[in-house]
């Protein structure tokens, strides 16, 4: 799965960073059984939510801490989205349900498993396609894929890979073209989430627990 796709999907996995890129392969969706729906993401659902594609769930990295992180659904995967298009084209997609992931850093292997990212996310995209609104609340995991989206994060005080358990988190991105949705100004437009927890800091954390029980 293209990676900016993942960054879409992610409800917080923002899955979602939630100042990072917007795409849209066209492979198939789920009607929630793993048969074809029609393209990804979808212009319109009818007003319903409908699970997300099988492959939504596929393994996925960024980088943080100074080396990769990986990341793998866990065993919550009831996300469902709904898909609007908007009279003026805007293209609207709300994402929501249980979600669990399970983080590995690759140069130590420190680990965090079943982490909830189950807060519900909403993405606005342009009729032109070069620019959206993100929208998430906690319980999420958020981290930045660009240059631009680590000085918004700077800017707000916030680390470049986090956690964040509850309360609202928004932005608005402008992208350098339609195809490649590369991120080329964000903003945070709304802040009002508490005790952001550094993705380093946990993984940190959880090596030393899973020494200490050794």
């Amino acid at each position: 799965m293209n990676r900016t796709m993942r960054i879409l999907c992610l409800p917080a996995t923002l899955s979602l960073a939630l100042l990072s890129g917007v795409s849209a392969p066209a492979f198939a969706g789920s009607d929630g059984g793993g048969g074809a729906a029609g393209p990804w993401p979808p212009q319109d659902t009818d007003g319903k939510y409908v699970s997300v594609p099988d492959a939504y769930y596929a393994d996925y990295e960024f980088e943080a801490c100074d080396t990769t992180i990986k990341v793998s659904y866990g065993d919550e995967r009831e996300l469902k989205y709904k898909g609007e298009k908007k009279d003026d084209g805007t293209l609207v997609i709300k994402y929501r349900g249980d979600i669990t992931v399970d983080l590995t850093r690759d140069s130590d292997k420190a680990t965090i498993d079943e982490l909830d990212i189950s807060g519900p996310f909403t993405m606005k995209l342009a009729a032109d396609g070069l620019s959206a609104y993100l929208s998430g609340r906690g319980p999420g995991l958020v981290y930045a894929m660009s240059p631009a989206e680590e000085k918004a994060f700077e800017d707000e005080g916030l680390p470049k890979a986090f956690y964040f358990k509850e309360r609202r988190l928004s932005g608005k991105v402008v992208y350098s073209s339609t195809d490649q949705k590369e991120v080329v100004s964000g903003e945070i437009t709304h802040n009002s989430i508490r005790n952001a927890k550094d993705i380093c800091k946990l993984l940190d954390r959880a090596k030393d627990d899973d020494h200490g029980h050794r």
